[in-house]
Formats: structure tokens, C-alpha cells, sequence
């Protein structure tokens, strides 16, 4: 058997057939789900007490369940045993007879028996759970104190082992009196049934202790979906404890306040409030679990309970500025119906509330509309009964807006608009709108004119509702038609006297126009005809005064030189014949411009079209002025013309002339200062513009200068009036007109003036000359 000092080998594995320890006899197998000794029990525990027995009793012992699986480790066991008996087959065979005898599940006491091994004293009893045999506990291997140790030894020969070490072990087995084992026995069957006990009371423990921990496991899992339940909620959603303090906070919610998850979850003292308001406050969550009495008078309630509320509010310290949002909060509650804290969703209905203001502004707006509008507004349901009128159509008939509700529309209308009322009715029913007029017939039973227009009107599903009749007072028109209607009959007959008087106008009115045309042609052939005649006695005049002024400056003036007073009349001459020759170039240039505007408007001028470059031809228009600024040299003259300007298509003899009308006019108004000439091209036209720094134009002015026989300065604003036909900017307009362009001055008074014309640029096709 096993020695005391072999008490530390580790948990032996199912025995087999070379094992130490007794076998158990045989044993009911287990149900399916039975519980074992190690599930009711502590395996080390237990260990140690089974050593401390074995060791305070002496003895060997070993807990084995009932199939002999050893389950604690052997304590105390006696080499004889083990390492001599068990060595042998016969001594091995002998020892498991003896181990069936032991394990034979009793529950009455222990069972103490000789082991057929070396008649050694072995017993056991058995451990039960709620009736049913679980564990064997064996003790023994043990001398009989009145058995012969030398009839002992007779069976080291009888199994065949080492007699020897037969006696040697033999002499270190434990020697004890039968009665002193027995007293063991009992006492281990009285633990036995005390471990029983235990055990039942222990499996009932592990048994609530196991529901306890699925509880606890099936509301960690509860606690868990409902936490992602609350976190995927599609609403912001938070839930605060008994204490006010955050213990939800879903995604919804960070993404509507901005504030992430941990950096809210634990805080109390209504910090929750901060992100909506910008300061810790209350919300409905704090009135639900009651933390407050009433909710804030910011809240627009719609509902309220004990532990519940819905709200609505807008919150102005969100990160995308002020919101609408609706609200619930609802009290939770334990199982003791205890308040334990609260949660509250929250949803932003910022669009459709200011979907619900605009709507409500545009109610608003419709009904002061309708209830101001000029017209009736009759609103009629399917059986064409008064559901809303006006206050203009019940004055219009005479009632207060609420006598007409109900009635149908038929009870107003005159028996004369019988038949149009009913088209109009038959009209809505087929969906399409109607204009008549009916007499309708007031509440004092004066009848009206009126003029009705009807909608029909349908709910969402397109079924028909009625109608809409926008009504008109038109008793007044009525009356005027009537009274038109008898005037026109008086108008036709005066107009029938009158028409033959029309005719014999009108043939004088033709015949007035043929004598215009007439005269007008007259005129044309007059002017030709004295401007021609009147060119040869002015060429004549211009001719000889030039001829008289140069023979009297070179050859009489010199002959004055020594007589003072001859010379003085001399000058005075001179001055004179440069008067006349200055009067008739004057009088040649008024001819000159009336012919030409003459043939202009008679469509007899001569255009020679040609394709050119326009900066030549300016130039040479600035040239024909040299004249007229060499005695102004009071005058600047500048010239600016861009090198790319687009060619024209035109008479360039034509654009000389409106450029030097235009110069001529600068230098004539200015006293000193400049004159600037400009071309360049601008888009697809030719830019010329002559700016001056002299007198201006008036503003009221600007709209006629380029009318016929107009002068500048023909009124109170400008004193000084300058010499001119008052033809030149009427032909300067005329040109541009003819070839598509514009002409325009802009001016301030005392500040210069700006003539600016722009001409069409040459096309690609416009490249042949005049026929």
C-alpha cells in the first residue's frame, strides 16, 4: 500500500487494470445529465480533507465515482499494496474481488470487509445526490491487531510474491483493532451522508446560481440589443439613470448635436442641455423621470402624462444653427415599478414646421386675400350646397357670410338665369370651368347681374368636390350697355348723316396730297435750280474779291506808307473785301449743304461705295481744318488712330464730310483748349469720336442738335451764338443713317462735348465698287 510520504502525486487518470486503490463494484449508469461529484463539490477541497483524514485516522483513502474512476488522489496508501500484492496477477485479481465488495452502493452504513489480499481490513460507504449514487469513498489497508503477522506472510507464498519485500512492506503497514476501524467507518459514513446532504444542497445552489448567471447573461444580451437598438434608432435618442446621468447616447444624436458619445456619457446635472442651448438646462427627459414639475414654458405641448410627455421647441446651439425638433421623453421604470430613469427622442421637423408656418402664413395670406378681394368668392360642395362665401358676395346679396351656409346655389338664382345656371352646373359635372351670367336674387329679393365663373374642385384622389365660383357685381356695366347700346343707335344714324360729308373729305384730302407731292417736287427742282444759279454770280463774287484783295494789298497799300490817314482807309478796305470773300464762302457752304440734304432725302445722292481703310481718310478729314486752326492758335488739335482699325464700306468722300463737319463744329465752339480726334475699332463697327473742351450743350438740347437748321446756343442758357447753317449735323446723320451706323454727342455744359459715330466694319463680300 501507498506510504505517507507518497501524499503529493498528482490527480490519477480512470484507473485501469494495474491501478492503484480498490475497484468499485458495479453501478446503475448515470442519467444523461446527472451531475457528478466535481460539479457539486470542490475536487481540492475535498482533497484536502481526505488527506487530513487519511492522515488523523491512518488509514489509506481514495474517492472514486461509481464506476471506480479514482477522483480525488490516494492519500496515505501502503506500498504492500501497491508495489508488492498488485505486482502479482493472483494478488491483483484477489484485490479487485475484494474492491467489488466495497463499492457496492448501501445506505444503510459502511461496509467493512477483510480484503482477500494479505486479509488486510478495508471499508467503504457511499456518497448520494437526491437518491442517486455518485461517489465511493474507500479507506483501509490496514493490519487486524490480533491477526498473526506470520499467517499474514503465508500469503506472500500463496500469490507468489518477493516474501522479502513482502515483510518489509508488511512491517509499514498501519496495525489497529477491528472496533477502532469500525468507529473510523462510521464516522466517514456519517461525513458520507453529510456530504450527501450537502451535495443536494450545493447542486440546488449551482442550479440558481446557473439560472442566476443565464439571467444575468440573458440581460447583458437584452441590455446589448437594446443599447444597438437605441444607437441604430434612426431618431436622436438618449437615456439617462435614476441619477440623471447619461448612460445612452446614440449616433443619431451625435450626428444632430455634434457632441460624440463619450464625451457625454456619465454626465449629469442636466448637462445633456448644453448642446441645445448652449448652457446646461432641463429637458421633457427631467420631467418624465420627475426631476422637474412642469416642462419649460419654451415647450409648445402636445401631450402630457405622469411619466410622459410630447413636445415641440426650437433649439438655437446646434452646429447647423436653429432647429425645430419634436420630443417624447418617457419615465423607465424597475421591477418594483420604481422610477429609474428616462429617455427621450428627438426628431428635427424643422422643414415641415416651416412648411406648417408657411402654410399657415399662406392660409392667412389667402383667407385676408379672399376676404378682401374685390370679387365674390363662393365655395360649393358636390351637391352644389354653400360651404364658404366672402364678405364681399354676402354684401353683394344682402346676408352675413354664416345665413348662406348650407343653402344651395339653385335658391339664389333669378327664374330668368334658371337655364344658364344649369349649363354652368352641367359644365362642372363634365370637369370644365364656366363663365356665366346670371341674375342672382338678394336676400331683400332685388335682383343683381353678375358675372360667374366656376372651377370645378377635387380632393387628392381626383374625386370631385364641388366648385369654386368667382363672382362679379356687374348690375352697373349692365346698365351701361344698355344705355351704350341706345346711344350707338343714335351714333349710326349721325354717322350715316356724316358719311357722306367723310367721302367728299377724303377726295379732298387726295387731292390736297397729289398738290403736296407737286409742290414738293417743285421744290426740289427750285432749289436745284436756284442753288445753281446762285453758285455763278457767288463764284464770280469769290473770284473777284480774292483778285481785288491781293492787287489792293500788293500794289495799292504800299503807296500809303507815308500818308497815315490813306493807309488807315486802306486797312479798312482790305478788311472789308475779306469780309465779303469770307461771307460768300459762307453762303457757297449753305448752298452746298442744302443741296446736299435735299438730294439725300430725294434719294438723289450719288454714293460711291468703296472698300478702305479708314485711318487715311480720317487723317485727311483732320488735314482739311489746318486752315481754320492756323488762326486759332488758341486751339490744340490731337489725333489719335489706332493702326488695326477694320476697313468700311462707303463713300469715302461722305466720311470726310461728317468728320470735318464734326472738327469744324469743335474748333467753332471752342474758345481754348483741345480738340481730340479718335478712331479704333470697337467689336464689329468703326469707332470716330471728336471731343472738345469748349462751351457744351445744354441738356434739354441734346435730343434736337442734329435737326435741321438747329444752332447751339439759340437760347437763354448759351450767350454766345456761332455762325453756321445749321445743316452740317443733319447731314451728318443722315450719311450715318444711310450706311447703318449711329450717331450721338454727350455733353455737360461749360464741360466739352463728345460727338461719337460708329459705322458697320467691312464684310468679307463687300469688296466691289459702285456701278
Amino acid at each position: 500500500m501507498r506510504s505517507r510520504q507518497d501524499k503529493g502525486q498528482p490527480h490519477p487518470k480512470p484507473r485501469t487494470d494495474g491501478e492503484d486503490g480498490p475497484s468499485a463494484g458495479p453501478s446503475p449508469s448515470p442519467a444523461p445529465n446527472a451531475p457528478r461529484f466535481e460539479d457539486v463539490f470542490s475536487v481540492e477541497e475535498i482533497q484536502r480533507f481526505q488527506d487530513a483524514f487519511a492522515e488523523a485516522a491512518n488509514v489509506a483513502s481514495l474517492i472514486t465515482d461509481p464506476s471506480g474512476r479514482p477522483i480525488t488522489r490516494p492519500s496515505n496508501f501502503t506500498t504492500l499494496c501497491r508495489d508488492v500484492i498488485r505486482a502479482t496477477p493472483r494478488g491483483r485479481a484477489n484485490c479487485r474481488r475484494s474492491d467489488a465488495i466495497l463499492g457496492r452502493a448501501t445506505e444503510t452504513g459502511p461496509t467493512i470487509a477483510n480484503c482477500e489480499s494479505a486479509g488486510l481490513i478495508d471499508g467503504a460507504t457511499c456518497i448520494f445526490f437526491d437518491g442517486r449514487h455518485i461517489a465511493t469513498w474507500l479507506i483501509g489497508q490496514v493490519v487486524d491487531a490480533s491477526v498473526d503477522l506470520e499467517a499474514v506472510m503465508a500469503y506472500a507464498k500463496e500469490i507468489g510474491a518477493d516474501e522479502e519485500a513482502f515483510r518489509e512492506a508488511l512491517a509499514r503497514v498501519p496495525r489497529m483493532s477491528r472496533e477502532r476501524f469500525g468507529k473510523i467507518c462510521q464516522a466517514l459514513h456519517r461525513f458520507a451522508n453529510l456530504l450527501s446532504d450537502m451535495a443536494l444542497t450545493n447542486h440546488r445552489q449551482s442550479e440558481l446560481i446557473v439560472a442566476l448567471r443565464q439571467a444575468q447573461e440573458v440581460v447583458k444580451v437584452r441590455d446589448r440589443n437594446l443599447a444597438d437598438i437605441i444607437d441604430f434608432l434612426p431618431d436622436p435618442t438618449f437615456v439617462v439613470d435614476g441619477d440623471g446621468a447619461v448612460v445612452f447616447w446614440n449616433r443619431a444624436m451625435e450626428k444632430l448635436t455634434g457632441v460624440a458619445a463619450e464625451d457625454m456619457l456619465g454626465k449629469a446635472d442636466f448637462a445633456y442641455g448644453l448642446p441645445f442651448y448652449g448652457y446646461a438646462t432641463p429637458l421633457l427627459i427631467d420631467y418624465a423621470r420627475g426631476a422637474v414639475k412642469r416642462p419649460d414654458d419654451r415647450y409648445a405641448v402636445a401631450e402630457l402624462t405622469e411619466d410622459a410627455v410630447i413636445a415641440e421647441v426650437t433649439v438655437a446651439a446646434l452646429p447647423g444653427g436653429p432647429r425645430h425638433v419634436w420630443a417624447k421623453a418617457v419615465a423607465l421604470r424597475d421591477g418594483s415599478g420604481r422610477i429609474a430613469g428616462g429617455i427621450e427622442a428627438i426628431r428635427d421637423v424643422t422643414d415641415r414646421h416651416l412648411a406648417d408656418m408657411a402654410l399657415r402664413e399662406s392660409e392667412e395670406k389667402f383667407r385676408r386675400i379672399v376676404e378682401t378681394a374685390g370679387e365674390g368668392v363662393w365655395v360649393l360642395d358636390a351637391s352644389w350646397r354653400t360651404t364658404f362665401v366672402n364678405r364681399r358676395l354676402a354684401d353683394m346679396l344682402g346676408y352675413a357670410p354664416g345665413e348662406m351656409l348650407g343653402i344651395a346655389f339653385d335658391d339664389f338664382v333669378s327664374r330668368e338665369s334658371t337655364q344658364a345656371a344649369r349649363r354652368q352646373m352641367d359644365g362642372l359635372r363634365r370637369g370644365a370651368s364656366e363663365v356665366q351670367e346670371i341674375r342672382l336674387r338678394r336676400k331683400d329679393r332685388e335682383e343683381i347681374w353678375t358675372l360667374v365663373s366656376t372651377s370645378p374642385l377635387y380632393d387628392a384622389t381626383g374625386e370631385a368636390q364641388g366648385a369654386l365660383a368667382m363672382v362679379t357685381d356687374i348690375t352697373e356695366r349692365k346698365k351701361t350697355e344698355e344705355a351704350l347700346a341706345n346711344h350707338r343707335q343714335r351714333l349710326e344714324a349721325e354717322v350715316e348723316e356724316r358719311t357722306s360729308d367723310l367721302r367728299l373729305q377724303a377726295l379732298e384730302l387726295a387731292e390736297a396730297n397729289i398738290r403736296l407731292s407737286e409742290l414738293d417736287r417743285m421744290k426740289s427742282v427750285f432749289l436745284s435750280t436756284v442753288s445753281h444759279e446762285l453758285r455763278t454770280p457767288l463764284t464770280s463774287i469769290l473770284g473777284f474779291a480774292k483778285l481785288i484783295g491781293r492787287d489792293f494789298t500788293d500794289q495799292f497799300l504800299p503807296l500809303t506808307v507815308d500818308n497815315p490817314a490813306l493807309a488807315a482807309k486802306g486797312r479798312r478796305i482790305a478788311d472789308n473785301l475779306s469780309v465779303v470773300f469770307g461771307e460768300a464762302e459762307r453762303l457757297t457752304r449753305l448752298i452746298n449743304d442744302v443741296l446736299d440734304l435735299s438730294r439725300i432725302e430725294s434719294g438723289n445722292m450719288s454714293w460711291r461705295n468703296e472698300r478702305f481703310s479708314p485711318a487715311a481718310v480720317v487723317s485727311k478729314a483732320a488735314r482739311s481744318i489746318e486752315g481754320i486752326l492756323e488762326q486759332r492758335p488758341e486751339v490744340a488739335f490731337d489725333v489719335r488712330v489706332a493702326p488695326d482699325i477694320p476697313d468700311l464700306y462707303m463713300d469715302p468722300d461722305q466720311l470726310i464730310q461728317v468728320v470735318s463737319n464734326l472738327l469744324q463744329n469743335a474748333v467753332k465752339f471752342t474758345r481754348a483748349g483741345t480738340v481730340r480726334l479718335e478712331a479704333c475699332g470697337h467689336g464689329e463697327t468703326v469707332r470716330i469720336a471728336v471731343a472738345d473742351t469748349g462751351i457744351g450743350i445744354p441738356l434739354e438740347e441734346l435730343d434736337s442738335i442734329f435737326d435741321k437748321f438747329h444752332q447751339v446756343g439759340r437760347s437763354d442758357t448759351v450767350q454766345e451764338v456761332a455762325k453756321g447753317t445749321g445743316l452740317g449735323l443733319a447731314i451728318c446723320r443722315q450719311i450715318v443713317r444711310h450706311y447703318g451706323g449711329r450717331i450721338w454727342a454727350e455733353s455737360l455744359l461749360g464741360g466739352g462735348s463728345v460727338f461719337t459715330v460708329e459705322l458697320p466694319a467691312a464684310k468679307e463680300t463687300d469688296t466691289q465698287s459702285p456701278s
